[in-house]
């Protein structure tokens, strides 16, 4: 009898899965959101080789002007989320807004989409152009 509840336990412990594994597995998934100003986004857009840029402003924001290779996706359009399918979720996303508001709504809804490399133009457009 002793003989099997000793074979028991040894069979019960061996199959346990590692804890650890599953907690380093993880802090890989995690997405990052980084609020950076004018200066470091551009920077940011001349290192990264395949960056996204993103413009969440409106279209008549945009008609004011967009930094050069963005897609514009308004922020206010009902289906916002679904249009980031249009986006790599394996490349670095830089957003912009008017003001940084809502840039940083959107990095939000992005990093909960799957994006992984989140980087928000904390000063928005306005601060762009000076």
């Amino acid at each position: 009898m002793r003989t099997i509840v000793i074979l028991s336990l040894l069979i019960v412990c061996s199959c346990k899965s590692p804890t650890s594994t599953k907690t380093d597995q993880s802090k890989e998934l995690k997405a990052t959101i980084e609020r950076i100003d004018a200066a470091a986004f551009k920077a940011k857009i001349e290192e990264l080789p395949d960056e996204q840029i993103l413009d969440v402003r409106t279209p008549q924001e945009v008609s004011s002007g967009m930094i050069e290779g963005s897609l514009n996706i308004n922020y206010h359009d009902a289906d916002f989320a679904q249009q980031l399918s249009a986006l790599d979720k394996n490349k670095p996303v830089m957003v912009y807004c008017a003001g940084g508001v809502r840039s940083a709504k959107a990095a939000k809804i992005l990093k909960k989409e799957g994006f992984k490399e989140i980087y928000d133009l904390k000063v928005g457009y306005g601060g762009w152009k000076k």
